[in-house]
Order: C-alpha cells, then structure tokens, then sequence
C-alpha cells in the first residue's frame, strides 16, 4: 500500500513560523533603535534646556529603522519641566514646555543631530515672570494680567495698578500689555493722565533666552502663567 503524501500544510505552517519569526526580530529591532536615538536625543537636550531631570522624548513613525538609514527622523516629541530653573545658564526659565522636532537630520548616525522646524508652548509662571520684570504681576481674568508699579502723583509715591492683555514685541523678545488700563488708589484715572502715566511706568518685560535658541510668536495669559509660542528652524541639537 503506498504511503501517503505530504500535503502542502507543513510547508505553509513552516513559512508562516518563519515569516512571524523575521517579523518578531524585525519588530524588536526597530523598538531598539527607537529607544536608543530617543535617549540620545533626551541626553543632547537635557544640556541644552538645562534640565535637572531627562526630557521626555517620544519619536514617531513606524518602522523607525527605515528613519535610521535614512537618518531623517520625521517628528519627535519632547516634554521637559523646570527648563534653565534655578542655574546660572541665562535661560529663560520655563515651567513647562512641549516641543515638536520635525526633520531631524544626522550626519554621524544621531551623535549630533539638526530639527529641521521646531514648534512648541512654553510656560512662565507670574513668579518668575515678576523676577523677570522686578515688578509685581498677576492674573485677573479674560487673559488679563494686573502690574503693580510705584508713581509719584503731586510728590508723594503711590502705588498704581496696571492692568492689560499681554502682546508680544517680536522685535525685542519682550512682554507688553495691550488695551492697558490704569488706577491709583483704585481710582480710574482721567483718560490723558492715565495714558501720561502709561507711557512712564509701563515698561517691556525681557523674555530672552529661549531654549535652542527659539523664537517667541506669541503670548497669552492664563491662570497657571503665561504661555509662549516658540519656533526656530535649523535647529542645531547638541550636548
């Protein structure tokens, strides 16, 4: 009696172990690698925010081995807190930020490595916003701030209160506040006056000294600080 025939199932279950084995490694390997240049990239930025913990640093993509040999890392993103807080690194300092690294290019497989584009929020909180400034300054509401200033009216120094929207001077880098409105004593004052007294006491807040040298876009005001919208482009990513 013959013997039977071996069917094509065992030849297919062979493959499939095989091709599961290949994507199995494949998989594992590009998790590797994406681990790897994350923690590179969270060590380069770690000194460049001067950061007492690693940034929090999360590429995007998959597979991230076909980003490696290119060595063209579409988008990363970054969270860090206390950015250039309590050092002597003349940052500006940043309660939190939130950073997306676009095109990052590496010529020395990521021992040096450039972000095309960056965008991100940074947050200021009011006590440093008021080291900042050397003046007092809080929140109110509806994206208002409040500036307490000495004045002297008729001799005597009293202490007003400024009151506004914060607007960027993109030129300076710096803080202002538009729509002011101004009282003494809480007491509205007559329109040609307070704007008289505006021009003397309101003064720019500096807000130099972003991070890789970024860009501040824009400004608002909420109840947690004041929060800043930065970019920069050809950005250079160092230790």
């Amino acid at each position: 009696m013959a013997g039977r025939r071996s069917g094509p199932l065992p030849w297919l279950v062979a493959l499939l172990l095989v091709v599961g084995l290949l994507t199995a490694g494949f998989v594992l390997g590009d998790g590797w690698a994406k681990d790897r240049v994350e923690r590179q990239v969270a060590e380069q930025l770690q000194a460049s925010l001067a950061t007492s913990d690693r940034p929090r640093v999360t590429i995007d993509g998959f597979p991230f081995l076909v980003q490696v040999v290119t060595r063209d890392v579409r988008t990363v993103r970054v969270a860090a807190d206390r950015v250039g807080v309590g050092t002597d690194a003349g940052l500006l300092p940043i309660a939190h930020t939130d950073l997306v690294l676009t095109d990052i290019t590496s010529p020395d497989w990521y021992k040096t490595m450039t972000a095309g584009h960056i965008d991100g929020i940074a947050l200021v909180t009011y006590a440093d916003m008021a080291r900042l400034g050397n003046v007092p300054i809080t929140y109110v509401n509806d994206g208002r701030v409040e500036i307490q200033v000495t004045a002297q009216v008729l001799g005597v120094d009293v202490r007003a209160k400024i009151t506004g929207k914060p607007r960027l001077e993109p030129n300076e880098q710096a803080m202002t506040l538009a729509d002011p409105t101004i009282a003494i004593a809480d007491v509205s004052l007559p329109n040609l006056t307070a704007q008289a007294l505006l021009r003397a006491l309101l003064k720019p807040i500096p807000l130099e000294g972003v991070p890789l040298g970024l860009k501040l876009s824009a400004i608002t005001a909420e109840e947690d600080g004041v929060h800043l919208a930065v970019n920069g482009d050809n950005v250079p990513l160092r230790s």
